[in-house]
């Protein structure tokens, strides 16, 4: 299918456009670590076929004279990228929203990144495309036969039309009502409550481009105990790992400030959560961006390391879910957006808005119809993907992002963190004290 795209930014995609900022990209990156290397003409003939069913990702966001943005098919062609991988985020009115670098590493090492504007896919879009590619290439290489395809359920290009529904009509929408009510106290604590930064420090936004090293990224892989641990405990606690890492970076980033002596802000630390919007009528859909965010707050004198303060995070967590709550930004969005035709001056960096964002993609590729040897996939006889990291993008004044995943039954956690207002050191402290509470088990009562 062509790209032939004529339809407008949604609200939600639009924010990610407008909030992107040359020294703050709006860029998710996924890596994606082989042992063993690439055929490079393969992977290349690969790609255009595969872009060719996520056209999101080879357009460009065009304004219209009615101030809107709609998507339009870039007129160039997306080329792989060969050597060191250097990230200076993406222009999307003036470059494609996908980007890709193969570095070749020593010892038979790969990496492939993928870095993607926000605006036009999420992780869960990110993660199909990047699944669809590496089945072609496998089919190319002739180490999987073509009829491999018929175990998954193909992408729909023509979904994409839909992509800002989130399987709402009129009926679900006045049925869910009563509960989207929770949503608008919400939003008054979202505008009202005062949020603190880990540092008082305010970054330059004067640049043009992103601090020298971005993405600065810590990663650890959890062993297999180490994983088993974690997850034996939140099914004895009956929470879930995401609230598990809530509770562990509230913690972590009280501590962090105490020890590096910051004080004397008033307010609330405060989280943002990706949250997935997807029905699932949707998963058969292109890579696009269907997600919304929602935050939690907490005072850093109520922050304890005890098992009441873990539950109510759960407490807090279920409620979201079973009132929907990821839909009232969506709402709140597309009301602005209605009167104030943008959201440029709704847009404030000289105010901290998130202290941290954090987000867990769950199992990663674990329905790819790939042969597996010690649980990690093949894609040709000598191409075994060993590792995935990704890492959400970060604000101004949101100092940290941190994403979980597992792959080949091992947890992951990978925290970029901002260079302008972190030096190495802080940031290591920071996420080993992450680290330290998600295997602590000595939680009081």
């Amino acid at each position: 299918m062509e790209n032939n795209l004529q339809f407008f930014l949604t609200p939600f995609e639009e924010y990610m456009l407008t909030d992107n900022h040359p020294v703050y990209p709006m860029s998710c990156f996924m890596l994606l670590r082989f042992r063993g290397r690439f055929d490079i003409d393969l992977l290349s003939k690969s790609l255009q076929k595969v872009l060719k069913v996520h056209p999101l990702l080879c357009s460009v966001a065009e304004k219209t004279r009615s101030g809107y943005f709609r998507w339009k098919p870039f007129e160039g062609a997306i080329e792989i990228r060969y050597g060191v991988f250097h990230a200076e985020g993406i222009n999307l009115e003036n470059e494609p929203a996908l980007k890709i670098t193969l570095e070749e590493r020593p010892d038979q090492q790969s990496d492939f990144w993928c870095e993607v504007h926000h605006s036009a896919c999420d992780a869960v879009g990110t993660q199909r495309f990047l699944e669809d590619l590496l089945l072609e290439y496998s089919i190319q290489k002739g180490f999987l036969p073509p009829e491999i395809l018929l175990s998954r359920e193909p992408v729909n290009p023509e979904l994409l039309q839909h992509r800002g529904n989130y399987g709402r009509t009129l009926g679900t929408f006045f049925r869910n009502l009563p509960r989207q009510i929770w949503g608008l106290e919400r939003a008054r604590t979202f505008l009202f409550n005062r949020i603190i930064s880990l540092v008082p420090q305010k970054p330059d936004l004067s640049k043009n481009f992103p601090p020298s090293g971005y993405p600065a990224i810590f990663s650890r892989k959890f062993s297999d105990t180490e994983t088993k641990q974690v997850r034996e405990f939140t099914k004895s606690a009956e929470v879930t790992i995401n609230d598990f890492m809530l509770y562990s970076l509230f913690l972590a980033m009280n501590d962090w400030r105490e020890r590096e002596k910051i004080g004397g802000q008033q307010g609330r630390l405060r989280i943002a959560i990706p949250t997935n919007l997807r029905t699932p009528k949707d998963y058969s859909m292109p890579a696009a961006n269907i997600v919304s965010m929602v935050f939690l707050d907490r005072k850093p004198h109520c922050i304890r390391n005890t098992i009441s303060f873990l539950r109510g995070i759960h407490r807090e967590m279920r409620h979201i879910k079973n009132c929907n709550l990821g839909l009232a930004l969506i709402y709140g969005l597309t009301v602005y957006r209605k009167f104030f035709g943008g959201y440029s001056k709704m847009i404030n960096r000289n105010r901290c808005w998130t202290t941290a964002t954090i987000s867990n993609l769950g199992l990663l590729f674990s329905q790819t119809p790939c042969p597996r040897r010690n649980n990690r996939l093949f894609f040709d006889e000598e191409l075994e993907l060993t590792e995935i990291h990704s890492v959400p993008p970060i604000r101004p004044q949101t100092v940290l992002g941190a994403c979980a995943s597992s792959y080949a039954n091992r947890l992951m956690i990978d925290m970029q963190y901002d260079t302008e207002l972190l030096n190495t050191v802080q940031a290591k402290k920071l996420f080993d004290l992450f680290i330290d509470y998600l295997l602590s088990v000595s939680i009081k009562t």
